[in-house]
């Protein structure tokens, strides 16, 4: 059976050459979406780092201990903020020789990035740094500038930390350094800026650090580090490794789906191809050939082209390895340098899995094979069948499946809606909604066609005329062919489907969230005149917050995000929730936040309000165990609830415990919305609110302005994420379009020449196909609209009882762009072929029967 393959694959290479396309470029990406996940394990050497000359570097424990409810093993819980070393540690640590303390705190220069940070002199040689021209900071009003220039020696430069403006003089300057910006002041005065120490290096031996650090609370207080672990207490290595994390996701969702599609693609193009052989498999049977030997055979074929396509798609996926990196930096997914070697487990694990997609998909195919029945030989005509147990299978499966999906929505919907609100989450409610949608296809089709056709039929029918004739011969010939030829028109129709539904449902569930998170803001915005928002700076200084609220006439609702952490999953997991912190007599006069029960007037040292959504659903007045943001354990009262769900913001606070614990001094403000008292005019606060903060890294916005940032901020996030996911998979159902066509237009040759022996010219028949294909693509399209308005109002409908009333956003424009590319594809797919096949002049191809293999 395996030459037999072989010979089959040789002869009828046409008929394949839409598998192999797909997946080798299934391959392709696997492979090189696995060299890069593989690329984003582990970070690689950055080179220099931040303690790269300290030998041994004693850190706080950024881990606090939880023990599950239901008992287990104790799980390592990182924090959000990076805790202190305690005094009496750093004293012991200091016994064992000498020892440098780091003080890092937020120092931005009036021109600097907004990752600047400030820091100690005696820390600067822990980075390797090395001065270049000046001094070092002798006095408490000098600085040093990391990547200075050596004329700014001497000059007066301004700059900002978390308590507001200062000014000091340049007295050296040092070489740039790839993991940081530094400014270096003088180590009292980085200590007064940021009392906590958030590293010690030490210069003992690492054996006696480490019995000191044990002695004074072990490995619960503090960690050693030595070698390459030291590269994890540099915020560098951190920012690189979580966004290499942040890639792999959307990696793996893109490889994950591709695969998939790639398994529809095989099997379609198998099952076509099955049933234009059916007379040609019929006669092996009628030859001798059991069952179990077709089914060998349809397995060989698929075996013969999985293995070309998978090494094919290797190939290409180790030549694509290296764009696929640069593409990553250039969208600024991953950091400058980022390189994916070429590995060659990944290839191997790549080309297997190329393999199994191949066999998987061919399964259905080759079960219909063997039940092809030796007296189908004889037949006189290959015509079509589509058996009743076959419509009925399709009918049931996608039901099912389109069924379960509606239920799925329904019920989070009204049970849990705050499930909405999260990509991942929405993502797995609409792949059961596009499932159900392609299994249907071919057969709503045909409804789908009727319906698309029926204003031209009701106009001729008003003309006394049939509807047949309602837009011409070719429009009738056109029509009923689309709507006869059952396997033609699935074929064509499915491709579309998934694409257009598939990307609609994507698009349109996540920008549908991102409004809402927006209408979110919006709605707690409604009754602010302004807000003061940072301007190339990470957040509002301390000094903004005072001159806002000194301003007359206006009232201000300082916000500073925090974390609080708190056990999920019945007691199962402890993970950060993003939290802030307000004057809640600002807040509740300022914003407007939705309380269903309780008030926030009642909110206060050692309380919180949460949202409706937090853990366990706890009542107003009852008592909640949370951490704060360094780990802290606490126990705070809920003086109110919220009744929204899909907030940035998941709890508030006024503790200044949750602001303040930590490393780095004291935290920065995110926002500051403001509302005019009654009398105040609003050009004239406007005015006193711009001068106040000018200079400070902060300017003033309406709240319609901060609503349109938001807008574009959460299109840029979706945006990269959706292209990974969504580009080749729309890509492989392209390629199936363009297979399907070809393959069904140049099998219909018989056809074609019995409609020009009809009378039809050459341009009539070219015409007829075009229009029945364009048919077959709007159908698709109006299909995928209909699992696209059911996925997106689900989501909206869960949105929506979070949120209140939010736009619901369908995206017409991707999905028409989508649908004529589908056209541009499909028209020449089928019209070429056909002209090929009218070649031979006036229905001579009737003449010699039914076209045989290409």
């Amino acid at each position: 059976m395996l030459s037999l393959a072989l010979a089959s694959v040789r002869l009828r290479w046409a008929s394949f050459v839409g598998s192999f396309v797909a997946l080798a470029c299934g391959v392709a990406l696997l492979a090189t979406s696995l060299l890069v996940i593989s690329a984003t394990i582990g970070v690689p050497d950055q080179g220099r780092q931040r303690f790269s000359e300290a030998p041994v570097l004693v850190i706080a424990d950024l881990n606090v201990d939880f023990t599950p409810a239901s008992g287990g093993d104790v799980q390592p819980t990182q924090v959000p903020a990076q805790p202190g070393l305690p005094a009496g540690l750093l004293a012991a640590v200091a016994a064992t020789g000498r020892t440098v303390e780091d003080h890092t705190f937020y120092a931005q220069l009036a021109d600097g990035p907004r990752d600047q940070v400030g820091r100690a002199w005696s820390s600067a040689a822990l980075g390797g740094y090395r001065l270049t021209a000046g001094t070092a900071p002798a006095t408490d009003d000098q600085v040093v500038l990391g990547g200075g220039r050596p004329e700014q020696i001497g000059r007066s430069v301004r700059f900002v930390t978390a308590d507001g403006p200062h000014t000091a003089t340049v007295s050296g300057v040092t070489g740039a350094e790839a993991f940081e910006h530094a400014v270096f002041f003088t180590d009292a005065r980085a200590a007064r800026f940021s009392p906590a120490v958030g590293a010690l290096a030490a210069f003992a031996p690492a054996d006696a650090v480490r019995r000191a650090v044990e002695a004074n609370g072990g490995a619960g207080v503090a960690r050693v580090l030595t070698g390459a672990e030291r590269s994890q207490a540099d915020p560098h290595h951190a920012e690189v490794a979580a966004r290499l994390d942040g890639v792999q996701t959307p990696l793996g969702l893109s490889a994950a789906v591709s695969g998939g599609t790639a398994v529809f693609v095989v099997g379609g193009t198998f099952a076509l191809s099955i049933a234009q052989r059916r007379r040609e498999l019929a006669l092996l049977r009628l030859i001798g050939a059991t069952r179990r030997q077709l089914r060998a055979l349809v397995f060989r074929e698929a075996l013969v082209v999985g293995a070309l396509a998978s090494a094919a798609g290797c190939a290409l996926g180790a030549v694509g390895a290296a764009p696929a990196g640069r593409w990553l930096v250039d969208h600024d997914l991953v950091p400058d340098g980022f390189t994916v070697p070429v590995t060659g487990w990944g290839l191997l694990v790549a080309g297997a899995i190329g393999l199994l997609t191949a066999l998987t998909g061919v399964l259905f195919s080759a079960v219909k094979a063997g039940l092809i029945s030796p007296g189908e030989a004889l037949a006189e005509a290959d015509a079509e069948r589509t058996s009743r147990a076959a419509l009925a299978f399709r009918w049931a499966s996608g039901l099912l499946v389109l069924g379960g999906g509606i239920a799925a929505l329904a019920l989070t919907a009204r049970g849990w809606p705050d499930a909405a609100a999260s990509v991942a989450d929405a993502l797995a409610l609409l792949l059961p909604i596009v499932a159900g949608c392609v299994l249907l296809a071919a057969v709503l089709a045909g409804p789908a066609i009727r319906l698309l056709t029926a204003p031209p039929a009701l106009v001729a029918r008003l003309r006394g005329r049939s509807a047949e004739d309602g837009g011409g011969i070719v429009w009738a010939t056109a029509r009923q062919s689309s709507l006869t030829a059952f396997r033609r028109t699935a074929a064509t129709t499915t491709p579309v489907v998934l694409i257009v539904a598939f990307a609609g449902c994507l698009v349109g569930s996540i920008d549908t969230i991102d409004r809402a998170q927006v209408t979110e803001t919006r709605t707690q915005l409604s009754a602010a005149d302004l807000v003061v928002v940072p301007a190339g700076t990470p957040g509002l200084s301390r000094t903004v917050a005072d001159r806002v609220r000194a301003v007359p006439g206006v009232q201000a609702a300082v916000i500073t995000p925090t974390s609080l952490m708190a056990a999920v999953d019945d007691g199962q997991a402890l993970v950060p929730f993003r939290a802030a912190t307000a004057d809640p007599a600002a807040l509740a006069a300022v914003d407007r936040l939705p309380v269903v029960a309780g008030s926030l007037a009642d909110l206060g040292p050692g309380s919180v309000v949460l949202s409706r959504t937090w853990p366990g659903s706890p009542a107003v007045g009852e008592r909640i165990a949370v951490r704060l943001a360094d780990g802290t354990p606490r126990e705070l009262r809920v003086a109110a609830l919220l009744g929204t769900g899909a907030e940035a913001v998941q709890a508030w606070v006024t503790d200044p415990d949750a602001v303040t614990g930590g490393v780095g001094g004291p935290a920065l403000a995110e926002r500051i919305d403001l509302r005019l008292l009654p009398g105040a005019d609003r050009a004239q606060a406007a005015a006193a609110l711009r001068t106040a903060v000018d200079g400070l890294g902060a300017r003033l916005e309406t709240p319609e302005q901060v609503w349109s940032a938001a807008t574009d901020s959460t299109a840029r996030d979706s945006w990269n994420a959706l292209l990974m996911i969504l580009g080749l998979a729309i890509g492989y159902a392209v390629i199936t379009l363009a297979n399907s066509l070809v393959m069904t237009t140049s099998d219909r040759r018989r056809e074609l020449s019995l409609l020009r022996l009809a009378g039809a010219t050459r341009g009539q028949v070219l015409r007829t196909v075009a229009v029945e294909t364009l048919l077959c693509v709007a159908a698709g399209a109006l299909l995928g609209g209909l699992g696209t308005a059911i996925s997106v109002g689900g989501s909206w409908t869960a949105l929506t009882a979070l949120v209140g009333p939010t736009p619901v956003l369908v995206p017409w424009t991707v999905m028409g762009v989508l649908a004529a590319c589908c056209a541009a594809v499909a028209l020449p797919a089928a019209v070429l072929p056909a002209a090929l096949a009218l070649r031979g002049g006036d229905g001579g191809g009737i003449l010699h029967g039914a076209a045989g293999p290409a």
